[in-house]
């Protein structure tokens, strides 16, 4: 009876089509990206809290080719955001959209492949190195490329990311196995072999979920380094961090800064200004 009870469970399960079905061959397949994004009067809950506003009518811009920068207090929604960009949620009303078409129209693998995401803590596996950033080619036209034009773009991604100087250190170099959730290297190493997975497409957009914000002074120094060299040549790079310090220094070494229009977000109405402390604000060097 047990059993059978058990069986239930996982073939409801492997039976239960997602509302967003990544596996779906409907939508619109992106031919090129401008990297235009423009959120419009987005309200968002999480499904497991209903009763929870995460955003408010939130209307925001990156403009395409731009280095943006989204900053606010944890809790504030950053994530959240990044996530409805990857079209792991739907928006409850308002719209997203990407040079000017809903993001609910495309097809969820070519807009995926479109994206390229480093997150706080990535998700290494315990294969090889080159099979950790091999995994960035899936769902690309990369996909199907015989190994060895294969492994020229994985040498290309790692050297972009500042990672194949240790990698090539290594005993057995590219094949060195990464231990199970990336346990054989460092936090740095593994940061950086995140973001070379990230880039090994060569997606239109660079996703930063606070990329270096677990890392101590000296690796973060490395990876904001290798940050700095893989978003070369893309159409876009969204910088996210909640720290106000990195804000400053993001900024300063931009130039300039200038002052967006006023946000709504899930805690107050507010405007965003230099130095101010707020829930969550976008700033874009010009």
């Amino acid at each position: 009876m047990h059993a059978r009870e058990a069986a239930y469970r996982l073939y409801k399960v492997i039976d239960r089509i997602p509302l967003i079905d990544s596996e779906s061959p409907a939508g619109y397949h992106l031919t090129s990206v401008r990297g235009d994004i423009i959120l419009k009067d987005v309200n968002f809950r999480y499904p497991s809290r209903p009763d929870v506003p995460v955003l408010r009518q939130l209307n925001l811009l990156f403009p395409a080719c731009k280095t943006s920068a989204l900053v606010g207090l944890s809790g504030s929604g950053k994530s959240t955001i990044v996530s409805l960009l990857e079209r792991f949620y739907d928006v409850e009303s308002g719209e997203i959209l990407l040079d000017g078409k809903d993001l609910r129209e495309l097809n969820i693998k070519s807009l995926r492949s479109q994206i390229g995401l480093v997150s706080q803590e990535p998700v290494l596996f315990a294969g090889s190195i080159r099979d950790n950033v091999a995994l960035g080619l899936l769902g690309t036209i990369y996909e199907e490329l015989p190994a060895d034009e294969q492994f020229a773009l994985i040498k290309q991604a790692c050297v972009k990311a500042q990672a194949h100087a240790f990698i090539s250190a290594l005993p057995s170099g590219y094949d060195t196995l990464a231990g199970d959730g990336g346990m054989r290297l460092s936090g740095g190493q593994r940061q950086r072999i995140a973001i070379a997975r990230a880039i090994v497409s060569d997606p239109k957009i660079l996703l930063l979920d606070e990329a270096t914000s677990a890392l101590d002074t000296q690796s973060e120094g490395i990876v904001q380094a290798a940050l700095t060299e893989a978003s070369q040549g893309k159409s876009r790079l969204n910088f996210v961090d909640h720290r106000v310090l990195k804000l400053v220094l993001f900024s300063r070494s931009h130039n300039h800064c200038y002052r967006p229009p006023a946000l709504n977000c899930q805690r107050r109405r507010h405007h965003i200004r230099a130095g101010a402390r707020s829930p969550i604000g976008a700033w874009y060097p010009s």
